[in-house]
């Protein structure tokens, strides 16, 4: 048994995004997993924090918040208007809807991209359908982000679509698919 708890904090705690804590099995004279003194613990989005089979004698068990000490659960943004709910689940990937907020358009996107990613990031990107200069310069890319060219192989449309590639880029199941098939490829 610890006598104050298996953590004991007095300057701030944050969990990052993708990560996991488990506090688990603490038994303490006070506090329990953890005891936090004047500070705080943010669990930001995407982190899991998972709290189970602690005790504490007096002041906690999971958490003990002495002195001021708090916890904040911070939101992810929202998924903006210009994508409704329709939308999302439709069964087609919807370019503005593909973000995390809008849960890669309602799992649409898991599908047509993030599944094939790593597969499709080893093969050419297709030059009739998706030509460098369409990519790259500012007056071609007036009609915005085409599918055919927001495809792993041809690096998400680069400057034709911007905001969501900004969105891909943000995933790292994606960029983990492509690598391991880039690699794979090059042996």
């Amino acid at each position: 048994m610890h006598t104050f708890a298996g953590l004991c904090a007095y300057s701030l705690v944050n969990l990052l995004p993708g990560g996991h804590t488990n506090v688990t099995r603490n038994t303490a004279a006070r506090g329990g997993a953890a005891a936090l003194v004047d500070t705080s613990l943010i669990v930001q989005p995407g982190h899991t924090l998972t709290a189970q089979r602690n005790a504490a004698h007096r002041h906690g068990g999971a958490f003990a918040l002495l002195s001021g000490a708090g916890i904040m659960l911070l939101e992810t943004a929202a998924c903006p208007a210009k994508c409704g709910r329709s939308s999302r689940g439709s069964g087609s990937c919807s370019h503005e809807c593909m973000s995390l907020p809008c849960n890669w358009d309602g799992g649409d996107c898991v599908n047509k991209h993030m599944n094939v990613a790593g597969s499709v990031a080893g093969k050419v990107c297709d030059r009739e359908t998706c030509s460098i200069f369409s990519q790259t310069n500012a007056e071609a890319s007036v009609g915005g982000c085409s599918s055919g060219c927001f495809t792993a192989a041809c690096d998400w449309g680069r400057d034709t679509c911007v905001e969501p590639r900004a969105n891909v880029q943000a995933c790292p199941l994606i960029d983990a698919a492509a690598y391991a098939s880039i690699k794979t490829a090059q042996r």
